[in-house]
């Protein structure tokens, strides 16, 4: 359950912009079916506004990713006044990929060339203070559970200084699941996952277990992205990961 000390103390900060940031993913998805229904009183009561802030991550976002994330989006502009802004960098992720390779920890180049510069690009012209609300859970991972010690935190990273809620902090990913099905705005969400195993925000990426990446394989086939790899990246651990699609026949049966 969210936490009402999170919800009080919100009231106090009273922020002037809230900004949900959305993937397209469960997560994201979840936190905003979790607090649509606070957000708008709190907003209505301050004269606030809010935003759903979605990057397309060019060369690495799936189109359905996008088309998903952009339904559920303007659904909540039909139904609660929510602004839908999406965003992306004049870059291209292979090119990226090419010349560094994959990498994993809050310094990789994916989030802080495709992410952060838009995120900190349209924080400029946001009236404070302002309320970021995402989908991150302590459980995540390592490092976040290092980053996340509570349900509302303050925040001072890479020249911004903002609130940060964290509304699924306490939930499962069990949890995620049961709270989307409740709703039918969320469904292209579900599908996703249930077809690909994966919301598709980033088509390639270190942090995917190889079951999943299998899963996607069988959807859709990846063998075009290790012929990529191949020619083009120095580490061979990556490599490594999607060796299965070197021939989309060995995987293509569901059966075996």
């Amino acid at each position: 359950m969210m936490a009402s000390s999170a919800i009080d103390r919100i009231w106090e900060i009273r922020p002037r912009s809230f900004v949900y940031l959305f993937s397209g993913g469960k997560d994201s998805a979840a936190a905003l079916a979790l607090t649509r229904n606070v957000v708008r009183e709190i907003v209505e009561e301050l004269k606030a506004k809010v935003y759903i802030l979605y990057v397309y991550v060019t060369g690495n976002t799936h189109p359905l990713n996008a088309y998903c994330a952009s339904k559920v989006m303007y659904w909540h502009r039909e139904h609660y006044g929510f602004e839908p802004v999406l965003r992306a960098r004049n870059k291209v992720f292979q090119e990226y990929m090419a010349k560094y390779g994959l990498m994993i920890g809050p310094q990789r180049w994916c989030y802080l060339e495709f992410k952060e510069k838009v995120f900190r690009e349209f924080h400029r012209i946001l009236p404070r203070p302002v309320l970021y609300i995402d989908g991150m859970k302590p459980s995540d991972s390592k490092h976040r559970k290092e980053m996340i010690t509570e349900e509302l935190q303050y925040v001072r990273a890479y020249s911004r200084e903002y609130w940060s809620w964290h509304p699924l902090f306490s939930y499962s990913h069990d949890d995620v699941f049961s709270i989307l099905s409740k709703y039918e705005e969320f469904d292209c969400v579900l599908r996703l996952y249930e077809v690909f195993g994966d919301s598709l925000n980033c088509i390639v990426c270190p942090y995917r277990s190889n079951s999943k990446l299998v899963k996607y394989h069988l959807a859709e086939d990846l063998s075009i992205v290790y012929d990529f790899m191949k020619q083009t990246m120095r580490s061979l651990r990556w490599l490594k990961l999607y060796s299965f699609a070197k021939n989309k026949t060995l995987v293509l049966s569901k059966d075996g």
